[in-house]
């Protein structure tokens, strides 16, 4: 069995959903479970429409919520769907309506209620997808709910494997018997009261590896807009090259340090089973793409792949040495609640306490003032330069990570922090101004 996960631009209208239909016969012989995302920006829709039924004018509220029915209504009509799938749509619709008339009613919004408005997306799509692919498969629509079982924490639900396991054995397995493929949706799931939950970000992706996982699925492939992991973002580095075959801790790292193509916590279900996991371009199918595996090409050195992060901003905290020991902590706990995230890197050097935050100096110096005023805290905004690579203690990729020290100091003359993570990844922090040309530096020394 294949599972096979397509994200938004994948199944953002009907040129997109035909697509897809090319891609499955591609693949003919084989049991595909397909699990996709909400058309392209109708989450986002969704959940506004949930927010704003606490105050909307009825009419208001109707006409925004009949506006994604027929966004949908368009694209069976576009596919020359018959009326049974149009039937399918205008139920969820009807449903959509009741969830935000509730909330109208009762004047405020509950996470229940806004996981329940969120999952019609993914159910719009895949009646959609399971209508066009049955014309040409023996395909089946399943609903993820009634086999991804959750806790209750609405919007971020965390899984039950266990259960989702024995129900997806019980009620999903079976359904390939007498199919070839399956279509169900990502991101979401159900309580033990059969609510609907959603599972966060890059929750579509993590569907795919648990439904792989718990199926023991051979492959498990992303479908998106790009045709795997780069070398370099190639909207900065145009001649930026796609790489073949990647670790899962080089994805890790590479999605730590600001990579958008994949959160790798997601397929970390996949890896535990050593499931191989490829990232592929629906509109460029023949490409190779990146085959993510937990060991990954062992005979790659140097750096792989560059990426840089601004705006970042840098709290350097002064104390005395032995407050610091005793308050780091603290500290740490207070700054991460103030700015409404984790930092990205937390050093202690001498008196000082380093974090680093994904947040611009303007955001972070509304909160700091709220911490204790006798300390002496600096605040600076600066670009991070990463360069990832399969294991950059190697003796093979010395000459790679001297290039990119020489390079750092070559074009930025003092940069204010540099340092590793484990033996993936290098950093540096850099003035803005530079960030560009130290990419390209780098890129072009690529080993």
């Amino acid at each position: 069995m294949i599972v096979m996960k397509f994200g938004g631009t994948s199944v953002q209208d009907a040129d997109a959903m035909k697509n897809i239909v090319s891609i499955v016969q591609a693949y003919s012989g084989q049991k595909i479970l397909i699990i996709a995302s909400a058309c392209s920006g109708i989450t986002s829709e969704l959940l506004g429409i949930a927010s704003d039924s606490v105050y909307l004018p009825d009419i208001t509220r109707r006409e925004r919520v009949d506006a994604i029915v027929n966004r949908h209504r368009t694209i069976c009509e576009d596919l020359g769907l018959d009326a049974t799938t149009v039937l399918h749509i205008e139920e969820i619709g009807n449903h959509l309506h009741s969830y935000c008339e509730g909330i109208a009613l009762l004047g405020e919004c509950s996470n229940r209620s806004k996981d329940a408005i969120a999952s019609c997306g993914e159910l719009f799509s895949t009646r959609i997808l399971s209508g066009i692919v049955g014309v040409h498969s023996n395909a089946r629509w399943f609903d993820a709910r009634m086999s991804m079982k959750t806790d209750s924490r609405y919007s971020h639900a965390q899984v039950n494997m266990n259960e989702t396991d024995r129900l997806s054995n019980q009620l999903l397995k079976p359904l390939f018997d007498q199919h070839d493929i399956v279509i169900t949706q990502g991101f979401i799931g159900s309580n033990e009261e059969s609510h609907a939950t959603t599972l966060g970000r890059g929750g579509s992706d993590y569907s795919a590896a648990i439904f792989g996982a718990v199926l023991n699925a051979e492959n498990i492939i992303i479908w998106t807009d790009v045709s795997g992991i780069a070398s370099a973002d190639p909207r900065v580095i145009p001649d930026a090259l796609f790489i073949e075959c990647m670790s899962f801790d080089e994805a890790r790292m590479l999605s730590y340090f600001g990579a958008k193509v994949l959160h790798p916590e997601t397929i970390l279900p996949a890896m535990q089973k050593e499931i191989p996991v490829q990232v592929k371009n629906t509109f460029k199918s023949t490409d190779l793409g990146t085959t993510i595996t937990r060991r990954g090409d062992e005979s790659a050195h140097g750096i792989r792949s560059v990426i840089a992060k601004m705006p970042i901003t840098l709290i350097q905290i002064h104390m005395q040495s032995e407050v610091l020991e005793k308050s780091t902590d603290h500290l740490i706990h207070s700054l991460d609640e103030l700015i409404g995230s984790k930092s990205l890197i937390t050093v202690s050097i001498d008196s000082m306490l380093c974090m680093i935050y994904d947040a611009s100096v303007s955001s972070v110096e509304e909160n700091i003032a709220l911490l204790a005023e006798d300390l002496e805290i600096n605040i600076g905004e600066y670009a991070l330069i990463s360069a990832i690579g399969h294991n950059l203690r190697d003796s093979h990729s010395k000459e790679s990570v001297k290039k990119f020290h020489e390079i750092i100091y070559e074009l930025d003359a003092s940069p204010i922090f540099m340092g590793t993570m484990q033996q993936n990844a290098m950093f540096a922090l850099v003035h803005p101004l530079n960030a560009t040309a130290i990419l390209q530096e780098i890129h072009r020394n690529i080993s």
